[in-house]
């Protein structure tokens, strides 16, 4: 298996290396080390005589950097495989200067993989179709590759859930009775197994140990750390079994016995990369904040791909970049960039497969100092995270501010595509008894962030009371804006929305957003729903769906403040003829400060606005006269003039009346990736 891959990464490095420019080790506009599969780590590092390994060249940049190096340093990376079972960490060695920027990146036009595992080839057969090789010694494991695809752990059902069928009484967050009939755990090897179950509300997932099952009782005991209170009909399947590897494709791994089964999707065996994710991260930058922190290094053009943890990990470091790669198969996270963590650029590149969250932005709590700022998410193609973790999402900002999060195409996520959360007035007020309201907002970081020119679609495929983009408890003054927003939501749950501004988002200014296609069971759908105080809505295009029933709907919660909304300059059109254009819970005298310039238009009936004191609420002739005139008195009950509404195209015609209201036409081809997203991910 060895030699076959060196022969891979020999024919294709010689395949591309006799088109390549002529390259030496010193240039007049700084220094390039080389690194080949064919390499030998005693060369010197040109193009003729190539180092073998990234770590023989990451040593030379440190020795050029300790020399006082002034001009840039490029590590030049030829085309092949590159296992890193231990990943590449950077450390402050590795910063460059203001003067000095150090790269490492792909050679022009050659694909280069580094993968954070190892891979298996002494498979010996156990069963027809049924291999079974050690684990490599030391590492522990959770996920298995064939050719690149992650293998599906064993388990039952084989897609979809079970449903509990009762909490033990008085040991809920341990045990609860399965359906009898869903299995049979008769002669099942439990030692590796774990349950997948989502507790409570359907809000959070969790993966934990089987402790046992007893048939007789029809019992699953949980072990390893409690988990959410269980309620019956919560989802659940058992994973990791070796009795139920019937299917190609699928693997079990026996840690507690040191092996590895693998029903492989293809054969012969010896003909398959089967790989187990071991780096924990793949590519980590870590510096040492404050006093030693990591400057000017950036990577370009790389496939980094399986890691038992993160595949890319920033801590402790300022202006450094991930640009154009490809980035995948993560046990937990796409990208992390975590504690100090300033002015990073992570451009460009494909997100996706991954266990957990495709980025997160994580600064510290809020009584520890702002140090994770001014960061940019943009231009990605972002898909399929949460293979592992179910409640997973794509961007995730905690205690993070000042960020950019643009010209993303986000799809198939279980949760959100994006969430910002913060600390909201309790939490604080909990440490600082004294505190007002409104002063909490100098401790919540997760301020001032702009989510824009994003194209959303076929998120909140799995989880209850969600958003596609998703906010609580952030700070003051974020933005949503121009962003594409449709076919969110599913047919199991409720409470699903398009924008979901939740407990404590306060001063959110949401504009030009397009939102359509929002799906769920039952009621309290919508394309907007809004909590906290100040939010503005304006110049957006909302389309309530037969599935939906508010445009925007408001409601205060748990103590905080829902007051102080504006809508402006909205469109609003319901394809659902019951629905209404405004929703409010526990309705208050403030809850709204403007509602005007709006278009709003029922094709089939009148407009409701629903949830104010009974006597006022019902129909919109019917609210506007009891507030006296307050709302909506300059909007216009009209078709909006799309050009298509069936075919989702909503430029507005020449004669539309919404252009009498000042309302703005969005143009939705400014919309998503960029013209330099790299071709080389297309399709992908």
């Amino acid at each position: 298996m060895g030699t076959r891959l060196i022969i891979l990464c020999l024919a294709v490095s010689l395949t591309t290396w006799v088109v390549c420019d002529a390259q030496s080790g010193d240039q007049e506009n700084g220094v390039i080390f080389h690194v080949s599969p064919v390499g030998c780590d005693t060369n010197a590092g040109s193009q003729e005589k190539p180092f073998a390994t990234i770590q023989r060249a990451q040593q030379a940049v440190r020795e050029r950097l300790a020399g006082g190096e002034a001009a840039g340093i490029t590590v030049s990376i030829h085309g092949g495989v590159y296992y890193l079972p231990d990943g590449l960490i950077f450390t402050p060695a590795d910063s460059g200067t203001e003067s000095c920027r150090v790269t490492y990146a792909a050679y022009a036009g050659e694909q280069v993989k580094l993968i954070g595992g190892i891979p298996i080839t002494d498979w010996r057969e156990v069963g027809e179709g049924l291999y079974e090789a050690k684990l490599p010694e030391g590492s522990d494991p959770h996920q298995v590759f064939e050719n690149g695809h992650r293998m599906k752990l064993a388990r039952t059902p084989e897609e979809g859930y079970f449903s509990v069928e009762a909490p033990v009484e008085g040991d809920e967050q341990r045990r609860f009775v399965y359906r009898q009939g869903d299995f049979d755990p008769a002669g099942w090897d439990l030692a590796d197994a774990t349950i997948f179950i989502w507790p409570e509300r359907n809000w959070f997932s969790a993966e934990r140990p089987i402790a046992s099952i007893d048939p007789a009782a029809l019992t699953i005991t949980v072990g390893g750390e409690k988990i959410r209170t269980v309620r019956a009909g919560n989802r659940y399947f058992l994973r990791n079994i070796p009795e139920l590897l019937d299917e190609p494709g699928e693997a079990c791994i026996r840690s507690s016995h040191g092996t590895v089964l693998v029903r492989p999707s293809r054969g012969p065996i010896e003909d398959q990369v089967l790989v187990v994710s071991t780096a924990k991260p793949l590519l980590a930058i870590q510096g040492q904040a404050p006093e030693a922190l990591i400057r000017n290094l950036h990577f370009e053009g790389l496939d980094l791909s399986i890691a038992e943890g993160d595949t890319v990990l920033v801590s402790g470091a300022e202006d450094c970049s991930i640009r154009f790669c490809k980035i995948e198969n993560a046990r937990e996270r796409g990208v992390a960039i975590v504690g100090h963590a300033q002015r990073i650029e992570v451009y460009g590149n494909l997100i996706r497969e991954h266990g957990f969250h495709g980025v997160s932005l994580r600064g510290g709590d809020w009584f520890e100092p702002d140090v994770n700022h001014h960061n940019v998410i943009e231009n990605h193609h972002h898909h399929h995270c949460r293979r592992l973790l179910e409640h997973g999402n794509d961007v995730r900002i905690f205690q993070s501010g000042h960020n950019r999060i643009a010209h993303n195409h986000i799809h198939h996520m279980p949760r959100y595509a994006t969430t910002i959360k913060g600390s909201g007035y309790r939490a604080v007020r909990r440490r600082e008894p004294s505190l007002r309201w409104g002063e909490h907002y100098k401790y919540i970081h997760s301020r001032n962030n702009v989510f824009a020119y994003n194209h959303i679609h076929h998120v909140n495929l799995d989880s209850q009371d969600t958003g596609a983009m998703e906010a609580w408890a952030p700070g003051r003054d974020n933005v949503i804006d121009h962003n594409l927003i449709h076919d969110v939501g599913n047919d199991q749950f409720d409470l699903q929305s398009g924008i979901y501004l939740d407990d404590a988002a306060d001063y959110f200014t949401v504009t030009n957003n397009i939102i359509y296609n929002v799906r769920g069971t039952r009621a309290n759908n919508q394309c907007i729903f809004s909590k906290g105080v100040c939010n503005r809505f304006d110049n957006n295009v909302l389309i309530v769906g037969p599935e939906s029933q508010y445009a925007i709907r408001s409601q205060e919660m748990y103590g905080n403040p829902t007051q102080y909304h504006e809508y402006t300059r909205n469109i609003v059109f319901l394809e659902n003829p019951e629905a209404a254009v405004w929703g409010f819970v526990n309705w208050s005298e403030v809850r709204v400060l403007e509602s005007n310039y709006n278009i709003l238009h029922n094709p089939a009936g009148p407009l409701k606005v629903l949830g104010p004191p009974e006597g006022i609420g019902g129909y919109l002739p019917t609210w506007q006269k009891a507030m006296n005139g307050r709302y909506d008195s300059k909007s216009l009950t009209a078709d909006p003039g799309f050009v298509d509404v069936a075919g989702r195209d909503f430029r507005l015609l020449s004669d539309s009346p919404a252009l009498k209201l000042g309302i703005e036409p969005i143009d939705v081809s400014q919309i998503g990736l960029k013209a330099d997203f790299p071709k080389r991910f297309a399709g992908l």
